[in-house]
């Protein structure tokens, strides 16, 4: 077995200067009734402003749903006067929104932050199912509830809270401290007006990797594996295509049908996807890789069985399997393959002569776009020339008819066969645990949640705004910091009754509190 630093887990941080800051507000005015009072209508607050980015948005300034963001915006410059007032507070691109807490030390990187304004939509065919109506931001005295409570509204609302308690005490930042706000997170995969534009602007004026490290969104809170409390900040996202196939064939009438329809081969093509998925593998650079190490070195409960399957010089063939047999799990080791849509056909009675499916990707670590549209290629290049169908794969052609050949007839099936990608994104660099900067992230963390809690790291499956940041800082790290069991029915964003309990979001305060101090005192 190989377990050298697999055993070893980072300290606790805490800061060192400035006791009174942690008598004032950690030891006093964060574990205090008024303050939860006070911070959980800050939420609601929020939350109350229906700030929804919908897919089909149109450009800012153009489309009248984004004016509710104007709202948002002064909702925040009344609810915390003390930040506007001591930071430069800048707009970007209309709605988006960049705060600068500016440090002392000039030669002290800055600590950026990261939320998102805007919500999903709450679905008109379930708002009456919610508890208390979606944009209510009810507080019960336990739950703050509505959309955007947890995502991402709470890490907002925690940040400027933390940063206001901390201007408070006269706390006066050596190193600059940064919190960028998005406002289209939400609104689809092809486009930003929010985030990249405040990448763009934070990019020219700090320089290429002229951040210390990038903190957003992520995994949310602790959670209990192998009866283990760990916490899993994302240190890599997967990247990210989506592939259009389209068929074109001869259409008719519905009543002298050939043996297939353009929704007939839509089906093969659909079978022939899904009965191949792509290969799962393991890479050594895998942030899953080293989160399944530590918790088969620090877990309480983790089978025998799986622990030397995970522990052997290279992951055996077993542990491979174990990965493939939860559909979370297998998500961390393979390109994803998801159908999402489909269309075809106008009329009852009539022959579709074009049939659509688009199929959404999210890829590996170990794979790349180029290596899903070769994929695709080599999986239809024998079905279409089966079938006589020229094939047209991400731009190279090729025919497997001959021009002057009937196109369909009672004896032979033709057609075309279009592969497109849309909204390319390769997998994000990976940030290096053995960085001095990830033992910061983690000695806060066990910090404010215990020094029990087992900090590892994590790939994330799906994208947040970071995919703008990447060339800010080589330490990225996606975390949502709340302990996951305050809420027994578990993480509620993007689905009915969403809700953020109080001792989540004090917690987040808390940390967002500490990191800070901690960060301002490291590397002086």
């Amino acid at each position: 077995m190989v377990l050298n630093r697999w055993y070893y887990q980072i300290p606790v941080m805490q800061p060192k200067e400035r006791q009174d800051i942690t008598r004032q507000n950690v030891e006093t005015l964060f574990i205090s009734n008024d303050f939860q009072d006070s911070l959980a209508r800050r939420l609601a607050g929020a939350v109350q402003v229906p700030a929804i980015a919908y897919d089909d948005m149109g450009l800012v300034g153009e489309d009248p749903r984004w004016e509710v963001f104007h709202q948002f915006s002064d909702y925040l410059t009344k609810t915390f006067p003390r930040v506007y007032e001591a930071l430069r507070v800048e707009t970007v691109s209309t709605h988006g929104l960049l705060y600068t807490w500016q440090g002392s030390a000039q030669d002290l990187k800055p600590l950026l932050f990261m939320a998102h304004s805007d919500v999903v939509p709450a679905g008109e065919s379930t708002s009456l199912q919610w508890t208390y109506p979606p944009f209510s931001g009810h507080y019960d005295g336990e739950f703050i509830w509505g959309r955007g409570s947890e995502d991402d509204k709470s890490n907002l609302i925690a940040m400027l809270t933390a940063i206001e308690s901390l201007l408070v005490c006269d706390f006066k930042p050596h190193r600059t401290v940064i919190l960028s706000v998005g406002f289209d997170e939400e609104g689809g995969a092809d486009r930003s007006y929010g985030a990249r534009c405040l990448a763009e602007v934070l990019l020219e004026r700090y320089g290429k990797n002229g951040i210390e490290l990038i903190f957003d969104e992520g995994i949310a809170g602790i959670e209990s594996r192998f009866g283990t409390d760990f916490a899993l900040p994302a240190t890599a996202e997967k990247g990210y295509v989506d592939v259009d196939v389209k068929l074109s064939v001869p259409g008719g009438h519905s009543s002298t049908p050939p043996d297939h329809t353009a929704i007939g081969f839509q089906a093969q093509i659909i079978n022939l996807i899904e009965d191949n998925p792509f290969q799962s593998q393991l890479i050594r650079q895998n942030p899953t890789l080293t989160f399944y190490r530590q918790a088969a070195v620090l877990s309480k409960s983790m089978p025998l069985e799986l622990r030397d399957a995970i522990l052997g010089l290279k992951p055996t063939k077993r542990f491979l399997e174990y990965m493939d047999s939860d559909r979370e799990r297998r998500a961390m080791v393979r390109t994803s393959t998801a159908i999402t849509m489909v269309q075809g056909g106008d009329k009852v009675n009539s022959l579709p002569e074009t049939a659509n499916l688009v199929i959404n990707h999210r890829i590996a670590l170990h794979d790349s776009v180029q290596a899903v549209k070769e994929y695709y290629s080599a999986l239809l290049r024998p079905w279409a020339k089966k079938r006589h169908f020229n094939l047209d794969a991400f731009g190279v052609v090729e025919k497997n008819r001959e021009d002057s050949q009937t196109r369909f007839d009672n004896n032979n099936d033709c057609g075309d066969l279009t592969l497109t990608a849309q909204y390319e994104l390769e997998p994000s660099p990976i940030s290096d645990t053995e960085d001095s900067r990830f033992s910061w992230l983690a000695g806060v963390i066990k910090g404010v949640f215990g020094e029990n809690v087992v900090v590892a790291p994590e790939l994330l499956t799906g994208n947040t705004d970071t995919r703008y940041y990447w060339d800010l800082s080589p330490q990225i790290y996606r975390w949502s910091p709340w302990r996951a069991s305050h809420d027994p029915r578990g993480t509620r964003m993007h689905t009915l009754d969403e809700r953020m309990p109080i001792k989540g979001l004090v917690e987040m305060v808390k940390f967002y509190h500490e990191f800070i101090r901690v960060l301002d005192e490291v590397q002086r």
